[in-house]
């Protein structure tokens, strides 16, 4: 079996690889079983082509954003219950699986292609279908039974038992938060037991700054008689940051009165995570952490439509490596990528916070500036370009040095959109470089 195959074959999801042009690169064994279709069928063609008029159209609108933009997406089967015509292996074709699917952008040769990672939650879906008919049966038992205490007791035992055996964090609490039951997992999750929180609001163990927001949250579903359900940051007693999920259902006294909560409490820390990380990569350069262009352009049309309504004025600098091509030539590509980190590192260092700066492509850099509404301000941050990037750049075998050439805009003086602003640095970058013919990169 080729080694390239085994791997995606031997995992317990199923895997099909996208390339730019939507066409299919990767179907493992976990979809042939499901789809009836073995990968030599599928190879070179469209998911529409594979799966016919029976695919849910929704995933071919995320396959294509993240062919074309490189956003991540995720359908859920609480929403998407059924995308792909799948069904149980060996189960016949009479209903299809429940699935969970995460489209994720690769990069490769440049190009996005498109990772879909499919899951068979149909046992998921049963098991909370079950989990909620169960608690309902429970709340309507505890109703009925309220009036005699020997009922009172089963169905409290029987409540417990359904929490001890359930994966999530299970937690009551009365309308002021204050917890009245923790299941094993929740006192896990928590790092307290019961008898550590008990009289004390719950949200109390929460970072100051997440407090306020969190109790607001929960004092709103207990006045209105509504759901809560909230993501915060919560540090463990052991110093550990985590990120935590809670939802709630208000519960009733006799008289009809909120008397409480009960709900679960999730660690999510993994998927905020990812997200954060999703996110990050989709607006910033993989080498040097800087913004990426359309980040940057982004910005930049923020930042005029803000200009314009205050007056204020904004300078565009395009930044350009001088011969930075010798250093590959010479040094390799790998030394070229240290000079780029080096270069972008120094220019961040060199501005002010609120100051924006991007990798355009290549070794081109552009900067954002507020705040320059004279020329001499202007002039000296240019200067301390100028200083950082000649400085000399360690190679590990020899250094180097780069200079620069600067091209300046400034808004309203030279355009009063991004296009007009952008094309005028870059003439005028262009311009710099020319009179600086000559200046190239050298051992130090």
């Amino acid at each position: 079996m080729d080694c390239c195959q085994l791997l995606p074959d031997s995992v317990d999801m199923g895997l099909i690889l996208v390339n730019g042009e939507g066409r299919i690169m990767l179907w493992n064994r976990w979809i042939e079983e499901r789809a009836g279709l073995a990968a030599s069928q599928v190879t070179g063609v469209t998911l529409a082509e594979a799966f016919g008029p029976h695919v849910d159209p929704r995933v071919a609108l995320v396959v294509r954003e993240a062919l074309d933009f490189g956003w991540s997406a995720r359908l859920s089967h609480a929403l998407h219950p059924m995308p792909l015509p799948l069904y149980p292996p060996g189960g016949g074709r009479s209903e299809r699986m429940k699935q969970s699917i995460d489209v994720t952008p690769v990069v490769s040769e440049g190009r996005y292609h498109c990772l879909l990672q499919v899951r068979d939650v149909t046992e998921t879906v049963r098991r909370e279908a079950l989990l909620k008919q169960q608690s309902r049966q429970l709340r309507l038992d505890l109703q009925r039974l309220s009036r005699a205490q020997v009922e009172l007791q089963r169905s409290e035992m029987r409540f417990r038992e359904l929490a001890r055996q359930a994966p999530a964090g299970l937690f009551e609490a009365d309308a002021q938060a204050c917890c009245t039951f923790l299941n094993e997992r929740c006192e896990q999750i928590l790092g307290h037991d019961l008898e550590q929180v008990a009289g004390t609001p719950w949200i109390n163990l929460l970072p100051v700054g997440e407090q306020a927001r969190v109790r607001a949250i929960w004092c709103l579903a207990a006045e209105s008689a509504t759901r809560f359900a909230e993501e915060f940051r919560y540090i463990r007693p052991d110093g550990e940051s985590r990120w935590m999920r809670a939802e709630a259902g208000p519960q009733r006294d006799e008289h009809g009165r909120i008397s409480g909560f009960i709900g679960t409490m999730l660690d999510v820390t993994e998927f905020h995570e990812r997200a954060i990380r999703n996110e990050f990569r989709a607006n910033h350069d993989g080498l040097t952490s800087l913004l990426n262009r359309d980040r940057f352009e982004r910005h930049l049309r923020a930042a005029i439509s803000g200009a314009r309504e205050v007056a204020d004025r904004l300078a565009l600098l395009f930044i350009d490596l001088d011969d930075f091509k010798g250093i590959n030539d010479t040094h390799g590509h790998h030394a070229g990528d240290t000079v780029l980190k080096t270069i972008a590192a120094r220019v961040r260092r060199v501005l002010r916070s609120e100051d924006m700066v991007a990798r355009y492509g290549g070794d081109e850099f552009a900067v954002l500036l507020t705040g320059t509404d004279d020329s001499a301000t202007l002039e000296a941050i240019i200067f301390k370009i100028h200083q950082a990037v000649g400085l000399p750049i360690n190679l590990g075998h020899c250094h180097v040095r780069v200079g620069c050439s600067i091209g300046v805009s400034v808004y309203p003086d030279h355009g009063s959109d991004p296009l007009s602003l952008l094309t005028h640095a870059d003439k005028a970058m262009y311009a710099a470089k020319r009179a600086r013919s000559g200046h190239g990169t050298t051992p130090a």
